[in-house]
Formats: structure tokens, sequence, C-alpha cells
């Protein structure tokens, strides 16, 4: 499973920066974040240079809601948005596809709205932007976005539905997005998670392409689905997909700026000075990077001082956090279904036992500690298992 950076708020010379160290970065260009039109090839361009590429998410989740930087692109609709809700959009297809051929994108991500309850129409909406995108592609692969509300996932009728209406689509893949149920970062909810890898699993038996965008750690085990790649950013806003996000003229500077350290192996983030609760402790060792996944981004936080005093910033975390996550990612596709399979339980105990040993410590992650959702995660890998195992082990 591939790892792509989801661009968020200032992120353009990180995602530089992260595509220089790895020889090679993806990113989903965010048009609130690059704008005006022009600025977007500048900036894909440069990508390029340290071997880079990108592709570009036309967030039109909410077309009818201002937002002031993304009503600076010349393809926002400015009217008729009637008829873009209805999949009458060939107008502003040719413009975006005007725009993936100017950047040099992978691939052409068409829009799609916010939907909270999957009918038959949306199912003909969706049809007709991929039949008009056909067109206007010029032959380049599109990926139809299928944006979801957070209740939808809860049943699973509905992920039939959307499995159902996306065999009818004449697209190469699609690019999911969804909104988490109660507004949590990390969902507690087993049959959500169970049913978002059905989902893609079931699109990815129609032989699509399936990328999972605004996601974090707790999505590793959708690389049992098959699924072609996640996508994270730096804030949670890009690692958790908030509708409002795109529906509001605030700054996009988040208000809280406190720096995490994350330990993949507990799957868990952690506040500094947590981590020099450790140190007193005499058990830091045991949140430290795994050597495969070792940084010059964190290192300076094991090097013997007190966490809270060293030069560990805030870049660093958010560094820090995707370079380990891209590792993961690559880490959690096995040559079989099954090997996948232990893996993600291997996974999911070692952290589990860990997190056990540093909350007897009073160590803990506050609402990105993952204790909880070690056992949310087991859960909905056994369903998923259960119901989608054997063929997908035999598909594998």
């Amino acid at each position: 499973m591939k790892f792509y950076l989801q661009m968020g708020h200032g992120m353009q010379a990180m995602c530089k920066d992260l595509s220089a160290a790895w020889g090679e970065a993806t990113v989903i260009l965010s048009p609130q974040n690059i704008h005006p039109t022009n600025k977007l090839k500048p900036f894909a361009d440069s990508m390029r240079k340290v071997g880079g590429s990108v592709l570009f998410d036309p967030q039109l989740y909410a077309p009818r809601i201002y937002q002031k930087n993304l009503q600076t692109h010349d393809y926002w609709p400015q009217s008729d948005f009637t008829s873009i809700e209805m999949g009458d959009c060939s107008d502003l297809l040719i413009k975006l596809a005007n725009i993936n051929s100017t950047i040099g994108s992978e691939a052409f991500i068409l829009p799609s709205s916010i939907i909270n309850k999957i009918d038959e129409r949306w199912g003909k909406v969706q049809r007709a932007i991929a039949d008009q995108a056909r067109a206007a592609a010029s032959g380049q692969r599109t990926l139809l976005t299928i944006a979801l509300g957070k209740d939808v996932l809860s049943e699973d009728t509905q992920v039939e539905s959307i499995i159902q209406s996306a065999e009818n689509w004449d697209v190469d893949g699609v690019y999911i997005v969804c909104e988490h149920p109660e507004r949590y970062y990390l969902v507690d909810k087993p049959l959500w998670v169970a049913n978002l890898l059905s989902l893609v699993a079931g699109i990815k038996r129609q032989g699509k392409e399936v990328v999972v965008g605004y996601a974090n750690h707790q999505m590793l085990p959708l690389a049992l689905a098959k699924c072609d790649a996640i996508a994270a950013g730096n804030f949670l806003n890009v690692r958790w997909f908030q509708p409002e996000h795109f529906k509001t003229t605030e700054s996009d500077d988040p208000s809280r700026r406190t720096t995490w350290f994350y330990c993949p192996q507990a799957l868990s983030e952690f506040k500094v000075t947590y981590l020099d609760v450790a140190h007193r402790a005499g058990i830091l060792g045991r949140l430290a990077t795994p050597t495969q996944m070792a940084n010059e981004y964190s290192s300076v936080l094991f090097g013997g001082a007190m966490p809270s005093s060293t030069n560990y910033k805030e870049g660093d975390s958010f560094k820090h956090y995707l370079h380990c996550l891209r590792i993961q990612c690559e880490m959690a596709s096995k040559p079989t279904y099954t090997e996948t399979l232990n893996s993600q339980f291997a996974q999911l105990e070692t952290a589990a036992q860990i997190l056990t040993g540093l909350h007897d410590e009073r160590i803990k992650g506050q609402d990105r500690d993952f204790g909880e959702i070690c056992d949310v995660n087991e859960a909905a890998i056994q369903i998923f298992d259960k119901e989608y195992g054997f063929p997908m082990a035999q598909e594998w």
C-alpha cells in the first residue's frame, strides 16, 4: 500500500523536503492552500525537481458554500449549482481537465459533493460525472470522488449500494474521503471501520484503483482490502475528513499548537511533556522510533537530554509522523492475504502490550492514544476477514 501526502496548511515546503529525502512523493494538491490557479503549475514543477508527482483534488465538496480561497480559482462555479449537483458539469470538467494537463497530474480526480444518504439519484449523478469526464480527460486515468458524510459507513446496506453503483462508473478508480462519526480523530466504532474495509475491497474487486484521502494510521488495515494508497498530512484536518473545513472563511491555522510525538510501535501520539515523564521514569527507550523508521526529525528526543529541552519543533513532529506512516504503509502489504492479516493482528497486539506498560506509568496519549482503538481495529479486521477473507485470499 502506497502513501501519499495530503496537502494542508503550511505544507508546500514540507512536501518538497520530504520528497527530496525519500526520493519520491505523491502529493494531493489542495486548491484551498495553493491559490489562485496560476500558482498550481509552479508548485507541481518544483515537486518534480525533487522526484515528486502530483494529483489535484478540486475540493468541490460543497460548491454552494462560500470559501474565500477556493473562490479564487478559475474553475470554481459562480452559479448554476443545481446543474452541477445533478451531474451536468461538462464545462466544469473541461476546466479541471485543463488544470490537470497543465500541472501534469498522475490522474484526474473528478469532483463530487458530500453525500449523507446513498440513493439511486446519487448513483446516477456519479455515473453522469464519470461519463462526461471520459471525454474531457483526453486519455488520462480518472478517479471519481466518493465523499461520504459521517453516518454513511455506519450502515452496511449503504456500503453495498455504493459498491453496486460503482460497477456502472466508467472510471479507472475512486478517491474516497469520509467524515468520521461523532467527530473523533480515532474512530471508536468497529462496524464503521469494517464497512470502510468492505467498501475498499468491493471496489478493488471490480478492478478499480482505490485511494483513501484524509487518512491516518488507524487506516493501516486497509492494506487487507488491497487499497492502493492512503493519504495524510500535517494537522488533523488533513488526517480526518472534516466538511466544515471547506465551508468556512476562518483561518486554516489551527488554534491549538501542541507538539506531539508519534510512537509507531504503539500506534499512538504523545505530547512531548509525557516523553519527559518517560525520561524521568527511565523508560523513554520504550518510545524510541524503531530502527527501520529512525529519522533525523525525532532523533534529538532520544539523545539523553530531557525531551522538552531539545530543539524538537512542530515541523519535526509532522515530518516524523509522515515519515513513519509512509514506512508503515509500505510494510503493511505482504505477499499473501494471510500474512497481511497476521501482520495486522501482530501490530495491534504489540501496540496494546506497549501501551499497557506505558499506562501503568501514567504515560498516555489522551485523544491520540490507541489503547481502546486496538480493540476497535481488531474487531473490524475480524468482521472483514469473515466476510471477505476467502475471496481476498483467492484473488490476492
